[in-house]
């Protein structure tokens, strides 16, 4: 997961972390635990984020599958 990109794509979105979680309908404890990678983010909340922030396939696949394998 890459949550530079994330926050990036919330920004240029002109959108806010604030509304971001309630669009997700978590906490903003549950936000952070997400974003600093102590759990993960479901499908349902990848699909609201794709919706929300109108991604593409390609930064989708950037913000949330961007790991490199070894």
């Amino acid at each position: 997961m890459n949550i530079a990109k994330l926050r990036y794509y919330i920004s240029i979105r002109g959108k806010s972390i604030a509304s971001y979680k309630e669009i997700l309908g978590i906490s903003k404890a549950t936000l952070y635990r997400k974003m600093h990678h102590q759990t993960e983010f479901t499908r349902e909340e990848i699909q609201k984020t794709i919706k929300f922030l109108k991604l593409s396939d390609g930064e989708t696949m950037e913000i949330f599958f961007a790991d490199k394998v070894s």
